[in-house]
């Protein structure tokens, strides 16, 4: 009989953890063994499971090293091998380390030299467990590490990926050395301007940059800017937490008059001046939500039109070689992103429902079939064409930052990296290396935010299929995202040391965490973080254990402090003051209520709108939040952050100007290095931005900011803040 709770111990599938209440917490077996199943087990199918499980034993020693072996700083210099214990003593073994810029060491002695640090008999077979000792002096990098081991008429060769890389993330000298820093954190696309199409965009982050940068900030904190689905009709399927690819760029950011060829187009600026089409941007700009597929559509048409007449790919022109240059270093990743995006909308203009590929027709549902590659041959223009439009959103994402950097911003553009993407995806689609399950949903277990659990429709990573392909996908992503910013955030950053997989069949109660390598991601990620100059912001919200919260503290990453949820055990609000300093604070994000929607419970008022708290929870939340006001006020009048203009007792105490402002300069006043405000607070908006646990029943991800950023940033009294913000971090201690 096969042990499955064994094996679950084996693959990393927890037993149990401890909750965001502190209450232990055990996982049902039925749980844990259908997270086996995700993996890829075949579970209900004990011949098949004895097949793959004495495969599995024998697997560590028969491939002789790890696919990939990652060292950090601290850890011993050693790669482990295995050679049958029958193997020649007398044979020889050569090795050879070739480093990342190609300088090569290499020597070769009788296997006898090297030390025998254990032995094991596996299925009748014995093996010796070799420490071999790198006395180099290994730079940061990626190496390759190979041995052949000759003897007696056999011979073995094999080779690892060996990674070196720092402990300690990238942080900035003026942050290393004490500075503390403000900074606002936004959605791109709900920035207004007078130019725009209805939707943020590249222009308008440059603009917002400036502004920022003038009134002593020194970020702009963004949304997710992942590649979506610009041929999908569903005006609902916009979540920049659930993208297309994490590896490429929404390209509904691009701002057409600032690309290049469009001045040189005469097709393309007659479409664009005409009186209907700027009556169509001048609806668009006025709407309170975004219209996603309008915006994408005009900006299609004038993209198609750029791009046919001009032939953008002709190496004969500078521009062109550039292009094609773009294209090379893109790979197959960019050739299968704009391969699938060419082959969605194809489909969608034949009337096919092709929101995910597994909606493709049968042929196309692997990115590896023959069908695909034909059908990419016949329309490699059109496949070209999304490649075009990754290549123009780098390019003006890059001037962004560029803009940031001049103004003498610290950090400048400060992005996001969702935790996952959706199983229709692209990604998933060309799951080159086979990481991907998608018998499983990540999301979280039962929380204070959450208590029925969350299950995001997010397609898991596999830990083990991770290191098999020595995380070349992994390390892939967090250079694709630490491109054009000096900080990148990590939504749900407990992802790096365990996932709560939820099994299709399975409630998001009914879940079970599964471990993931935290040492070797946490050293990829600090080794791209210097070579691109970007610190890192770990969202440690939710049910973290604290053996995570050490880690990603040693790692140099940053922690996540919000205000609301900053309460020490009688219940009141602990000092900004008093919060650690290698963190980023904040009063609210983008899954909470804005400043104005939390004071007047109008979030609420929605939530039983939306049918998402019934009347009795929502009258006790209420009852918990006017105490909580009343603790806001006490700390807020306590420490001198607002004077007698705010009432002190929170039945008198509407929310106003002057309390909004006292706020922010209460959490500037704190010890966290860094301070992240929403523009939708300086202004008073009341609607949030998302309502986690809906879909269709809220405009989710769409709602727009009430004035245009010239607007904003004009304004008196956001001037005024500005620069008592500015104050207040030059002098918090």
């Amino acid at each position: 009989m096969i042990d499955l709770e064994k094996l679950a111990d084996q693959m990393g599938i927890a037993r149990d953890y401890i909750d965001s209440c502190g209450q232990y917490t055990v996982i049902a077996k039925d749980s844990r063994i259908a997270a086996l199943s995700a993996m890829g087990f075949p579970v209900h199918d004990e011949s098949e499971m004895e097949k793959v499980l004495k495969t599995m034993e024998l697997y560590p020693y028969t491939e002789v090293m790890e696919p990939v072996l990652v060292l950090r700083d601290g850890d011993k210099p050693f790669i482990y091998f295995n050679t049958p214990a029958s193997f020649d003593e007398k044979g020889k073994i050569s090795w050879s380390l070739t480093l990342e810029d190609g300088t090569e060491y290499k020597d070769s002695f009788p296997l006898s030299e090297v030390e025998i640090a254990d032995y094991k008999t596996v299925q009748g077979q014995e093996f010796d467990k070799r420490r071999f000792i790198i006395k180099e002096d290994l730079p940061y990098g990626y190496h390759t590490f190979r041995i052949k081991i000759s003897g007696a008429g056999k011979a073995i060769n094999k080779e690892m990926s060996l990674i070196r890389a720092p402990l300690k993330c990238y942080v900035p000298d003026a942050i290393a050395q004490g500075k503390k820093i403000w900074g606002v954190s936004t959605q791109l696309y709900s920035l207004r301007s007078k130019q725009n199409w209805g939707i943020g965009d590249f222009h308008d982050l440059k603009d917002l940059l400036s502004y920022v940068a003038e009134t002593g900030g020194h970020f702009v904190g963004l949304n997710p800017l992942h590649a979506g689905y610009p041929a999908n009709p569903d005006p609902d399927m916009v979540s920049p937490y659930s993208p297309s690819s994490r590896y490429w760029l929404n390209v509904i950011y691009i701002r057409i008059e600032d690309i290049p060829e469009f001045n040189l187009s005469a097709k393309a600026k007659e479409i664009v001046y005409q009186n209907s089409f700027q009556q169509k941007l001048r609806a668009l700009r006025d709407r309170e939500y975004v219209d996603y597929r309008t915006v994408i559509e005009l900006k299609l048409k004038v993209l198609r039109t750029l791009f046919d007449s001009l032939r953008l790919d002709d190496k004969r022109s500078l521009r062109g070689r550039k292009f094609l240059e773009f294209i090379e270093k893109g790979g197959s990743s960019l050739i299968n992103m704009a391969t699938y995006d060419a082959l969605q909308a194809s489909l969608y203009a034949k009337g096919v429902n092709a929101w995910g590929w597994k909606l493709f027709p049968k042929e196309y549902r692997s990115f590896v079939s023959p069908f695909v590659e034909a059908w990419r041959k016949e329309h490699i223009d059109e496949v070209r064409f999304y490649c075009y439009l990754q290549f123009i959103a780098k390019e003006q994402l890059e001037e962004a930052y560029l803009v940031a950097k001049k103004a003498g911003m610290i950090v400048g553009t400060y992005r996001d990296l969702a935790v996952g993407v959706a199983p229709g995806s692209c990604d998933v689609w060309s799951d080159e290396d086979g990481i991907y399950r998608e018998k499983a949903e990540i999301g979280a277990p039962p929380d204070m935010l959450g208590p029925l659990g969350q299950s995001w429709g997010l397609a898991p990573m596999d830990p083990y299929s991770l290191k098999q392909s020595a995380y070349r996908k992994f390390i892939a992503l967090y250079q694709a995202n630490m491109q054009s910013c000096g900080a990148l955030r990590i939504d749900h950053a407990a992802g790096l040391y365990r996932m709560w997989w939820v099994p299709p069949e399975h409630r998001p109660t009914e879940g079970a965490y599964v471990a993931y390598p935290i040492h070797d991601l946490l050293g990829i990620i600090a080794l791209e973080s210097h070579r691109n100059k970007c610190m890192l912001i770990a969202e440690d919200l939710g049910t973290i254990p604290m053996e995570l919260r050490h880690a990603l503290k040693e790692a140099n990453t940053f922690s996540y402090k919000l205000f609301f949820g900053e309460r020490a055990f009688d219940g009141g609000y602990i000092a900004p003051k008093d919060y650690e300093k290698q963190a980023i604070s904040a009063l609210t994000t983008h899954d909470m209520p804005t400043l104005k929607g939390w004071w007047t419970l109008s979030d609420l008022t929605l939530g039983q709108k939306l049918g998402i708290y019934a009347p009795a929870d929502a009258t006790r939340l209420a009852f918990d939040r006017n105490n909580a006001k009343q603790r806001i006020l006490d700390s807020l009048h306590g420490l001198m952050s607002v004077g007698a203009e705010v009432p002190r007792h929170a039945a008198d105490c509407p929310m106003s100007e002057a309390l909004a402002v006292g706020m922010q300069i209460h959490m500037c006043r704190g010890n966290c290095a860094l301070y992240s405000s929403q523009i939708e607070d300086w202004i008073g908006v009341e609607k949030p931005v998302n309502v986690p646990g809906t879909f269709r029943e809220y405009p989710n991800w769409r709602r727009k900011l009430t004035a245009n950023l010239d607007e904003i940033f004009s304004d008196p009294k956001v001037l005024e803040l500005t620069a008592k913000m500015t104050q207040a971090r030059d002098h918090a201690k």
